[in-house]
């Protein structure tokens, strides 16, 4: 099978982990509740196609538990669309009665659509839709139970359509939409009305228009004002705000980045309560902007958790840094052995060898300096295939257009204590490009993955 066909392809694939791992586990653990069961599972490496068809297959059928199917039959409407959708605050707020139900209706081409419900809490929105008669257009875009809908929120800026995501699900009882907005500002105004328009359900293209009430549920604030600095004290997290709503923690913070590492990451891995009962993550590192400010660079970034324990005195927050660089770029017909350094660390690749035969360029390179006790052999073999071979004419270019580039290689493993590898290209077919030479041609290497994160001490902040 063409090498590079698999890596377009897959990297056309979204898989949506977080609602997977939440659909599993709601699943697994209802299931036990009837029908306790102990199996023993080997640890095998999958790969993201697979992953990707699981996915599919799990969450479009619904999971055909029966066990799970007669749970969901005793929900209200709205709350099985919360649960079709896997999307645990919105039930958590429904069985509180905490949502706004809606009855907003909108036609367009013949095809009704109405807004059924709405919540907010913790910077999360969460909106749910029927398709009450969808047409033929409509229909034929549906697989695996999906259906597919374009839509623009608020002005259709970039920050608006980022912070959202969108699916669509068809049922016994109907076809229902769901969109979850991260709220892209730091504060919701009273009052606010988010005007969303949907404009195209399958193939069928139309003007669904409509403005959707939305309303900070009631919630604690505790200023934490609490700091905690890494090691080399580049990188500080200043915690300035716990939120605790109705079904969401939401952690405000500001970021300190070095200039060197202005498009670093600083991210929470988890929180725990006060017993040690870790809490699950929603989203982590919406950010509102950074600025450079002096020798350094600052950003205002928010993390969100399920909401924890009434009974919790303080939860732990352990965070953490994704190191960012520039990918490294050489010549092909650079003399070999060469060298690509990091600017960052003392890692480097060389180069040994390189050869071109056969519509294939064989890359012969040997990592030096990295810290392999905190990553493993797949995932160096994973960096490899991520190489690129670029037109040197289009690299200070966005879009590289097809036959101008190679995106991926496979990789082989010479000899594992030396960390030495054989990267292949394939040249030709449909992913290949046209014209070859090594004059013409570089050689990209993402740099950053090699950086194992940064770990910085927990801190332990009080929420009563």
């Amino acid at each position: 099978m063409d090498k590079q066909w698999v890596n377009d392809e897959i990297n056309k694939i979204e898989v949506p982990r977080e609602e997977l791992q939440i659909a599993i586990k709601k699943g697994v653990n209802r299931a036990k509740q009837e029908k306790p069961t102990k199996r023993k599972y080997k640890r095998r490496k999958i790969a993201w196609l697979a992953a990707a068809s699981v996915c599919i297959g799990v969450l479009g059928s619904g999971f055909v538990f029966p066990q799970m199917n007669r749970v969901l039959a005793e929900v209200p409407l709205i709350g099985k669309v919360y649960d079709y959708f896997h999307d645990t605050m919105g039930q958590n707020l429904f069985a509180s009665k905490l949502v706004t139900e809606l009855n907003q209706q909108a036609v367009s081409n013949g095809v009704s659509v109405t807004m059924k419900s709405v919540y907010y809490d913790g910077g999360r929105i969460g909106i749910t839709f029927t398709v009450d008669n969808p047409d033929k257009g409509a229909k034929n875009a549906v697989s695996h139970d999906r259906f597919y809908y374009t839509y623009k929120l608020a002005d259709g800026s970039p920050k608006w359509m980022k912070s959202a995501s969108g699916g669509g699900r068809v049922t016994k009882n109907g076809w229902f939409g769901n969109i979850k907005i991260d709220y892209p500002e730091k504060e919701l105004p009273p009052n606010t009305t988010l005007p969303i328009t949907i404009t195209s359900i399958g193939e069928t293209r139309g003007f669904w228009k409509f403005d959707i009430p939305v309303k900070q549920l009631e919630n604690k604030k505790i200023n934490s004002k609490q700091s905690v600095s890494s090691e080399d004290q580049q990188h500080t997290f200043n915690f300035e705000n716990i939120t605790i709503g109705k079904g969401a923690t939401t952690i405000d913070y500001k970021a300190i980045y070095p200039l060197v590492g202005e498009n670093d990451l600083a991210r929470i891995h988890k929180i725990t309560d006060d017993k040690g009962n870790e809490i699950d993550m929603s989203t982590s590192g919406i950010e509102f902007g950074r600025e450079k400010v002096g020798d350094h660079v600052e950003s205002a970034e928010r993390s969100i958790f399920e909401k924890i324990p009434d009974s919790a005195e303080f939860i732990t927050i352990y965070p953490f840094v994704r190191l960012s660089e520039k990918p490294a770029i050489v010549k092909l017909d650079e003399k070999t052995p060469f060298e690509m350094k990091s600017t960052r660390s003392d890692f480097k690749i060389i180069v040994n060898h390189i050869q071109h035969k056969n519509q294939r360029l064989i890359v012969n390179y040997t990592l030096q300096n990295v810290d392999t006790k905190h990553i493993s052999m797949d995932e160096l073999i994973n960096f490899g295939e991520a190489m690129n071979l670029t037109d040197s004419s289009y690299m200070d270019q966005d879009i590289v257009p097809r036959g101008h580039n190679v995106k991926g290689s496979t990789v082989k493993v010479l000899d594992k204590e030396k960390l030495q590898f054989e990267g292949t290209f394939q040249l030709d077919g449909k992913y290949g490009v046209e014209n070859f030479s090594l004059k013409d041609y570089v050689l990209e290497v993402l740099m950053s993955p090699y950086h194992p994160n940064k770990t910085l001490p927990p801190v332990q902040i009080k929420v009563k």
